[in-house]
């Protein structure tokens, strides 16, 4: 049995900035990071590190979607400064990118409604006619023009969970990769050990940020919501040089993302497919297709790799933040499709409630509990009920 203070389930970007957060707050911490395969290279490895809010959606109906608005914009305005940190421990750069994001306009399309709406929103976003266009995205096909965000950034996700696995190690985390869980061992309302095909573990507090296997646990199905894998296809092309593309593009339900050294990745799909991550050609041929038609000469770019990443989403598609039942279990999951844009609020939310601190007002809406308060409803018979 080893012991620890502290166990992070689940070697991600959220886990590892979690257990990273911890070791600044409490450097004398005994932390360990548990993960079924090497850490850092599921969804965070796959992602493609644009750091942006959602700006759309209906709020006719529930104030999540305004809460996690509020997340994710707190999320961004300490983003610079927890990357230069982890850059001082880690001593990697993680290229965060701060030219801004452009959203790609199609010929003669008025950007009227969208401007409308991002300043009800506080977003400060610039309408780039086609002569701006073609001055500062030469890239572009002819007609397009875009909306310019200036606050939001793209990182390298790859270097960002290399820093993170690099600082942590710097700080004493205790790693073990290749450690599947395979259940808790519970007592008392609490966890009192985890159990991994090679060894067992035991700790005071219990952290679970396995992203889309959180909810794998038998032990724990009446704890943690459930949580299922989206998949994700990518595919990454080489530009002739650096400069080729100079900003992050989205068009509709497409996007790219050009990188420091001539890379760039473009993607991406939403499946259900379960946990199967086999990548289809004829996807990838068609997200070269969309990308020839809004930057023609990307015809002359060569392949260099395709792959697909599993994004953990809960029933309501925003993520479980807090406390659950057992007293000792916090929850850091379902972050879908923002989990590099939400790894420091995340790391530094749960980290305070691991100290022993008052939950933040910012994460309370994302209590884990609230997927549990139907099904207590229905049992106690008060569903329904005014």
């Amino acid at each position: 049995m080893r012991i620890f203070d502290t166990i992070v389930i689940g070697g991600g970007a959220i886990g590892l900035s979690i257990a990273y957060e911890l070791k600044l707050r409490a450097p004398k911490m005994k932390i360990a990071v548990l993960d079924k395969g090497q850490c850092g290279r599921e969804a965070s490895w796959a992602a493609a590190g644009m750091l942006v809010p959602e700006l759309e959606w209906d709020d006719t109906n529930t104030d999540l979607p305004r809460s996690f608005f509020n997340l994710s914009i707190e999320s961004l305005l300490i983003f610079e400064d927890f990357v230069r940190q982890l850059e001082h421990v880690s001593g990697v750069d993680c290229e965060l990118r701060k030219e801004g994001i452009l959203k790609l306009l199609a010929a003669g399309e008025s950007p009227d409604s969208w401007l409308e709406r991002y300043a009800g929103l506080g977003v400060h976003a610039k309408y780039w006619d086609m002569d701006e266009s073609e001055k500062k995205e030469p890239a572009l096909a002819e007609g397009i023009t875009g909306i310019h965000f200036p606050n939001f950034f793209q990182i390298d996700n790859r270097k960002l969970v290399t820093a993170l696995v690099s600082a942590c190690k710097a700080l004493e985390v205790e790693f073990f990769d290749y450690y599947p869980m395979l259940d808790a061992r519970l007592q008392n309302d609490a966890i009192e050990s985890v159990e991994c095909d090679k060894d067992s573990f035991s700790a005071a507090v219990y952290v679970l940020a396995a992203g889309a296997w959180s909810s794998v646990f038998s032990t724990l199905k009446e704890v943690v919501p459930e949580v299922r894998p989206v998949k994700g296809q990518m595919s990454m092309l080489q530009m002739p040089n650096a400069k080729f593309v100079r900003y992050t593009g989205l068009w509709k339900n497409f996007y790219y993302v050009p990188r420091n050294d001539g890379r760039i990745l473009i993607g991406s799909t939403v499946e259900d497919a379960g946990f199967m991550k086999t990548v289809s050609d004829h996807v990838i041929q068609s997200f070269h297709d969309t990308l020839e038609s809004v930057i023609p000469n990307s015809v002359f770019f060569s392949p260099l790799d395709k792959w697909s990443g599993l994004r953990p989403a809960t029933p309501d598609l925003y993520p479980a933040l807090g406390s659950t039942r057992l007293g000792n279990l916090k929850i850091a999951t379902g972050h879908y499709r923002n989990g590099i844009l939400l790894t420091p609020i995340t790391a530094r939310l749960i980290s305070e409630i691991v100290a022993g601190e008052p939950p933040s007002p910012l994460i309370q809406p994302f209590t884990p509990l609230r997927f549990f308060k139907e099904m207590a409803a229905t049992r106690n018979g008060t569903a329904g009920r005014v």
